[in-house]
This record gives C-alpha cells, sequence and structure tokens, in this order.
C-alpha cells in the first residue's frame, strides 16, 4: 500500500531529531565583533567586544604570553582576525593575534605577547572583555 504524500510528509515530520541538532549550535554561536587597545595613565588595556555575553579562560602558557580562549564564538568579519602590533607604544602589551579553533565547538583564540611578564586583571561588562596591564612595567625600555 503506497501512502499519500502528505502522509508520508507527516510521518517524517514526526520522526525525533537528535538533541544537538547544528542550527542549534549556530544559534548559540557567539561573535567577535571587535578587538582593540587602549593606553590609559595606569595600565594598557587589551579588550574583546562579542555580540553577546561569552564564556571565556584566561591561561598564561609562557611569562610573556596570555592567552585569552572565547567559548562557542567566530570571527565574523576576516579584519577582525588581523594582529595588533602594539611594541611601539610605552606598553608591556607588544603584540595581539585572534585566531580561530575549530572543533565541535569552534572558538577565538587571542594570543597577548608581553614584553616581559607582568599581573593583570580582566573584567567582563556584559559584551566587552577587557584585561589591564599595569604600565609601569614597561616604563624605562
Amino acid at each position: 500500500m503506497r501512502l499519500p504524500f502528505f502522509v508520508s510528509l507527516l510521518l517524517l515530520a514526526a520522526v525525533p531529531r537528535p538533541a544537538f541538532a547544528q542550527e542549534d549550535l549556530e544559534a548559540e554561536m557567539k561573535e567577535l565583533s571587535w578587538v582593540g587597545f587602549q593606553q590609559f595613565q595606569e595600565a594598557s588595556r587589551v579588550f574583546l567586544r562579542t555580540t553577546e555575553p561569552v564564556k571565556y579562560r584566561i591561561s598564561q602558557p609562557r611569562p610573556s604570553l596570555v592567552v585569552v580562549t572565547l567559548e562557542n564564538t567566530r570571527i565574523g568579519v576576516a579584519n577582525h582576525a588581523n594582529f595588533l602590533d602594539t611594541r611601539f607604544f610605552d606598553s608591556p602589551v607588544a603584540f595581539i593575534q585572534p585566531k580561530v579553533i575549530e572543533g565541535p565547538s569552534p572558538s577565538v583564540q587571542i594570543e597577548i605577547t608581553l614584553r616581559k611578564k607582568v599581573t593583570f586583571k580582566e573584567t567582563q561588562n556584559d559584551t566587552v572583555l577587557a584585561i589591564d596591564f599595569p604600565r609601569e612595567a614597561a616604563a624605562g625600555e
């Protein structure tokens, strides 16, 4: 017995979908919309703006490298993947390089190269993550 076309469609629509579908991942995906650098009297700031608040991790695998990982985030515009060369500023921050990390949950990794090891302080305010590096550490270089 052959089923009418519309009955076949109804049966297909009733088939349960996997719990984690690709469009669900796309709906949760955030976007890095700006990587910036600012100089203040007391600190140099690296800031990351996203379309929505994101989960992040910060590590320091070497004394002169700080790595910020923005989870479930992509770079929407190719220009936001460009590096920032900050070595000519009076700052402990020498270089900033965003990278895309592929995987089941794509992420963006921002590598911040320092002149030497310094402390830093991060703050997240809605869609902006700011990492401040004290400038007195760069004095005399």
